[in-house]
């Protein structure tokens, strides 16, 4: 059983609905929802049982499995006892009677010598189990190299990176490339994305960003996508839990194989350069001087690069100062292709030894967003 159309992950389930099954259960339904997944066990802990041993989240599962939902589970990882976190694992998906299992794995799996870990982790869980198992992570893995997919996705049959677009408003462009790096890993396998759906240091997604994500992953034939979480949107975001409730998923999406997806929305034709803008980005960058690329970003202009975020172009001239001086002096920036789209540009380039791509957003002239991802 694979997934498909609009889920929620949950992650303590009183404070969704009250913790009701059947008002659970109508608010999915109400929301065109096909799948909710249910937060079971943390590390080697079980989630979802009250202090007097009474397992909470049994109902709950049962209700909504009732009433024709795929009901998954999903545990957090650390990998310090890979087989303890493996055994309560397979106990709860069994006791529940889940569908599926998610496993979400991060920086604890980055550490030296993790790649066992996994293995002995991922392993355990298939050979336990006999329903679909998902890895969900990182968004953007070029920018975790160290940390083991292939180990992980050997044993999986779907990826659910998390594509929290934090700190910005661009998901349908976060998601597009996701999915072309995920598609580009050893052992890749069905992706289907998790989007955003809480608060975190004063931002939040909004109604558009939701409808971005999802417009984006219709156009990208995706067979489903779920979001994070249904306790905070309920009851914090309501004008993010109606964009989701009201988008129309596709009857019958079809999903793309691994390495079949373009690189971006397709939205508008490839070109090559010249384009005047690109070419006086690149110009700026060739100079060395991190002031004449700074005066092209706005005074509010955030950047993105691996996973560091700068929020004015003071800060951005500090880091390409950085940057340039880690570079021989002769380095120079070329750039092999460029998509565009009024003032979305899209390039990939080369400097010396290095790769990237970059996604800049224009506004007035001036960049407001950059997305650089370095290979």
């Amino acid at each position: 059983m694979t997934l498909q159309g609009k889920g929620f992950f949950t992650f303590n389930l009183p404070d969704c609905e009250g913790g009701d099954p059947s008002s659970i259960l109508a608010a999915a339904q109400a929301a065109g929802l096909s799948h909710i997944i249910v937060r079971i066990a943390d590390g080697s802990k079980a989630v979802g049982v009250d202090a007097s041993g009474v397992d909470f989240t049994t109902p709950v599962v049962k209700a909504l499995q009732q009433g024709g939902m795929a009901v998954w589970g999903w545990q957090y990882i650390y990998g310090d006892n890979p087989s303890a976190e493996a055994t309560i694992a397979i106990t709860r998906t069994h006791a529940l009677g889940l569908d599926g299992y998610v496993m979400c794995a991060g920086e604890e799996y980055e550490r030296p010598g993790r790649a066992s870990a996994a293995h002995q982790f991922v392993t355990t869980v298939r050979a336990a189990l006999k329903v679909p198992i998902a890895l969900s992570s990182y968004r953007f893995p070029n920018y975790h190299t160290k940390f083991p997919w292939s180990d992980f996705l050997l044993s999986c049959d779907l990826h659910m990176p998390k594509i929290y677009w934090e700190l910005a408003h661009n998901a349908g462009e976060q998601l597009s490339e996701s999915k072309r790096q995920c598609d580009a890993l050893p052992n890749a396998k069905p992706y289907i994305p998790s989007g955003a759906a809480y608060c975190a240091s004063g931002w939040s997604p909004t109604a558009q960003d939701i409808t971005d994500f999802l417009n984006t992953a219709e156009l990208l034939s995706l067979p489903a996508v779920n979001f994070f979480d249904w306790d905070t949107s309920q009851a914090s975001l309501p004008l993010t839990w109606k964009a989701i409730a009201s988008f129309p998923w596709p009857a019958a999406p079809q999903g793309n194989p691994p390495g079949q997806t373009p690189t971006t929305v397709p939205s508008a034709p490839p070109i090559t350069l010249p384009d005047t803008f690109l070419l006086q980005f690149l110009a700026a960058l060739n100079s060395h001087n991190a002031a004449q690329v700074s005066a092209l970003y706005d005074p509010a202009s955030i950047q993105v690069w691996a996973d560091q975020i700068l929020r004015d172009s003071t800060s951005i001239q500090a880091s390409f100062a950085a940057f340039f001086n880690s570079l021989p002096a002769e380095t120079v920036f070329t750039s092999p292709t460029a998509l565009v789209n009024d003032d979305l540009h899209m390039f990939s380039w080369k400097a010396g030894q290095l790769t990237g791509e970059t996604i800049l957003t224009l506004k007035n002239g001036k960049i407001i967003l950059d997305y650089t991802f370095i290979s």
